[in-house]
């Protein structure tokens, strides 16, 4: 063998290359998880508890959450406002996230619903098709339209969007279809960096000015607003959302507020 080939062999093994394989050594699958615990603040109230997981497992994904309001504001809100949500899909080359199958399950206000309404929403890459049991969800008024239902994500796929960004998790607008109703933007901006000290988290943190733009599909009148979230890097790589604020159809924007988050089976502290 001439040096010059003994050369070319050694740079290719010396980037993990090989002949026998015929090209690249095979990539190893993506395998995380995040789990977070939440309190929901609404109306300056400790008013609820979010449960949250995402898993990844090469290039698809799944997640569930579950929000369930208690004491005398569950009692008040007569159980409306708790959901059982699911979604699953793919992630693309870039990272990004691409719900295909999103449901969710609950607002029990009707003695003849006791799990309250299925609602189910498929996502195509140019429109999302809804669909209820029983029939006849209202859409919102107005409803969102074909062109504003295009590129967009769910809210359970928004949040692991942004625990699993690259680079700054702030800087970055998410397209959201809520509920396979009610379409909103998330405009977010980086705004400094702070010191956390909650629950779950003490340390070095990044906050983001998020402008909560609202489109169309709500029940409820919305008005625009100014949120402000917050995240901590980890050691796996992925974001923990510290704090973020989310609109809901009935007692307005809520806070959820970080209790325990785990990312890849590790707690963080």
């Amino acid at each position: 063998m001439t040096k010059t080939k003994r050369t070319f062999l050694g740079a290719l093994a010396a980037f993990g290359l090989s002949l026998a394989a015929g090209g690249p050594a095979a990539a190893q699958p993506v395998e995380r998880t995040f789990e977070g615990s939440y309190a929901v603040i609404a109306r300056g109230i400790d008013a609820g508890d979010f449960n949250y997981r995402f898993h990844q497992s090469g290039s698809t994904y799944e997640a569930t959450a579950s929000r369930e309001m208690k004491g005398w504001i569950g009692a008040a809100l007569r159980r409306s406002q708790d959901y059982n949500y699911s979604v699953r899909g793919v992630v693309a080359e870039d990272g990004s996230l691409r719900p295909s199958a999103y449901q969710h399950q609950g607002g029990r206000r009707r003695d003849d619903r006791p799990n309250g309404r299925l609602v189910r929403a498929n996502f195509s890459a140019s429109d999302v098709t809804t669909s209820s049991v029983p029939a006849g969800m209202g859409m919102g008024d107005p409803p969102a339209t074909a062109a504003q239902r295009r590129g967009v994500i769910d809210q359970i796929s928004a949040i692991a969007a942004m625990v699993t960004a690259t680079g700054d998790p702030c800087a970055r607008t998410l397209r959201i279809y809520m509920d396979g109703r009610s379409r909103f933007d998330f405009v977010m901006q980086p705004n400094g960096r702070v010191n956390v000290n909650s629950r779950a988290y003490q340390g070095p943190g990044v906050r983001c000015r998020v402008q909560f733009n609202p489109i169309a599909g709500f029940s409820d009148p919305q008005e625009a607003a100014t949120l402000n979230f917050v995240f901590a890097q980890t050691s796996s790589g992925m974001w923990a959302p510290i704090t973020i604020e989310m609109p809901t159809d009935g007692v307005g924007v809520v806070r959820l507020e970080a209790k325990r988050l785990s990312f890849n089976g590790q707690r963080l502290r």
